[in-house]
């Protein structure tokens, strides 16, 4: 995509996301500000040799504002029950998918082109989870996020978007061939959301940089000190399969789960865990996290 196409794309995502002057659906004046983009982007364009190593000019690249449109998204359809982060993905209105979307395809244009490593995270975990919202509502309703691939397998392998400076990816790309294959951190498992009960929670606000280290904590706190991440009776330990599918990234055995584990694990498990040296079973809930 040249400079004056992805200019306009983001000009237009944030218009019909919230994020630049507001336009009622129909509205002339979201069209003339597009036009007016455009020619900006003609008369200021620099080569594309120049594109290609730096950052796109204008561009918040801490997010806040990209974001609004995603942010109202979650404060409007996230709801938390007994500590499980919940979907209304029924109530979702045709506006509100088509602001989504265009959040969407702004992420998709503006790529993480020098951004730093907190931005990036963040960035691929915002799109990781809009991108699976987006999955769930386009084929809603459905019991399982399971049932959309072939042999229960699910939609993780499709090519689902086309990140600047990245080409077409799936969520399996996201999530495994950049997060984990970039970044030595476990917690990554408590940012990106199956739309799953047994998943960690989807945050009710968009991932961001400045709160990012705390957020990551918060989301691993949450996840261990509930049931469905780690459950402790008559001394035997069930954990998330999560633990099982990704033990690599948690020590590589049970031992290694279990002092991660117990990193974030409040008074009560701490003293269910005090003694523990195995994990005698793995559970996940595949349900609609709805």
């Amino acid at each position: 995509m040249n400079y004056t196409a992805l200019v306009t794309s983001i000009a237009v995502a944030a218009l019909l996301a919230g994020c630049g002057p507001s336009a009622e659906p129909g509205d002339p004046s979201a069209a003339s500000e597009a036009a007016e983009a455009e020619s900006l982007a003609e008369t200021t364009a620099p080569a594309e040799t120049e594109l290609a190593s730096a950052p796109l000019a204008g561009v918040d690249r801490d997010m806040p504002d990209v974001n609004q449109a995603y942010a109202d998204f979650l404060t409007d359809y996230v709801t938390s029950s007994d500590g499980v982060n919940l979907v209304a993905y029924a109530r979702v209105t045709p506006d509100d998918r088509a602001a989504l979307q265009a959040y969407i395809d702004g992420l998709e244009a503006m790529g993480t082109g020098g951004l730093s490593d907190d931005e990036a995270m963040a960035f691929w975990f915002n799109l990781y989870n809009a991108v699976t919202i987006e999955v769930i509502l386009d084929n809603y309703p459905l019991k399982s996020i399971r049932s959309l691939g072939a042999f229960n397998r699910g939609p993780w392998d499709r090519k689902l978007v086309t990140v600047a400076g990245k080409g077409e990816m799936s969520l399996n790309d996201i999530e495994h061939a950049t997060l984990r294959a970039e970044w030595d951190e476990p917690r990554i498992h408590y940012a990106v959301n199956c739309a799953s009960y047994s998943c960690p929670n989807l945050m009710n606000r968009p991932w961001e940089a400045a709160t990012l280290d705390g957020d990551l904590d918060a989301a691993a706190r949450a996840y261990v000190n509930h049931p469905r991440g780690i459950s402790v009776s008559g001394g035997r330990v069930t954990a998330s399969s999560i633990y099982d599918w990704y033990k690599a990234d948690f020590g590589g055995s049970d031992a290694g789960v279990l002092a991660h584990v117990r990193q974030y694990a409040d008074e009560d498990l701490k003293a269910a865990l005090d003694g523990v040296t195995g994990i005698a079973r793995f559970d996940y809930d595949w349900d609609l996290n709805e």
